[in-house]
């Protein structure tokens, strides 16, 4: 078992995970000519912020597999790239980057395959976000 990742890291990479789904999702909120753009824009912020909240200070800090669970979240957000438009794909890769970057003290494959994962995850919320 790894240690359980230090929270002076966490800070840092929930702020980070939740600013960037906030841009995203302001990018595909107001992209549009609906007239409640706004008021869209702040339900998806609060919706992200309560999962921002969740999974790193109720999840992260109760997985002792670094490796496994950093897999686990970034499969999870790979799987809610089906609703991007709720911001929390990029909340979960950032929790899964966090946990693996901690797990590649020690080499694993788990750790590197949540790593892409994450990477990827992103890059298709960004995708989205202009896209979606």
């Amino acid at each position: 078992m790894s240690p359980r990742p230090a929270r002076t890291r966490r800070v840092p990479f929930a702020v980070a995970s939740f600013a960037i789904s906030a841009v995203l999702t302001a990018i595909g909120s107001f992209s549009g000519d609906d007239d409640h753009q706004l008021r869209q824009w702040l339900i998806v912020l609060a919706i992200s912020a309560v999962v921002t909240v969740i999974v790193f200070w109720f999840i992260v800090p109760r997985i002792d597999n670094l490796p496994r669970g950093a897999l686990i979240l970034a499969i999870i957000g790979a799987v809610t790239v089906v609703v991007f438009w709720l911001g929390i794909p990029v909340i979960f890769a950032g929790a899964a980057a966090l946990l693996a970057l901690e797990a590649r003290r020690t080499p694993s494959t788990a750790a590197t395959a949540a790593l892409v994962l994450a990477a990827l995850t992103t890059i298709a919320a960004v995708l989205l976000a202009f896209v979606g």
